[in-house]
């Protein structure tokens, strides 16, 4: 089985405002898993949970980088060209195991 994948995510010229749409829709479905992903390591497990503190202040900049970048395109009359890759690699169990503590 191979251990790497390299899939196309999204791949388009878009309007600012479906650019916006689609990239804000993946930004804070991010930020809803750490939220969620926070609460429950605290509260449940009394577990630090600082890499989700630290990757939702992340998360809420790139939201705003994202708006800021949608809004110059619409104020301009432009359009967006956006291309995302995810790369997906399969590790073993002990590794992804000290991993699940940190999803970024």
């Amino acid at each position: 089985m191979d251990t790497k994948h390299a899939l196309k995510l999204i791949e388009g010229d878009f309007s600012a405002s479906d650019a916006e749409q689609v990239l804000l829709s993946l930004v804070n479905s991010k930020i809803a898993f750490h939220a969620l992903m926070r609460m429950s390591e605290q509260e449940r497990l009394g577990r630090d949970v600082a890499n989700s503190e630290r990757r939702l202040v992340e998360l809420r900049q790139l939201h705003k980088t994202i708006q800021s970048i949608c809004q110059s395109a619409a104020d301009g009359g432009q359009r967006l060209e956006v291309k995302g890759w995810i790369e997906i690699t399969v590790v073993p169990a002990a590794a992804a195991a000290s991993r699940a503590t940190n999803p970024r």
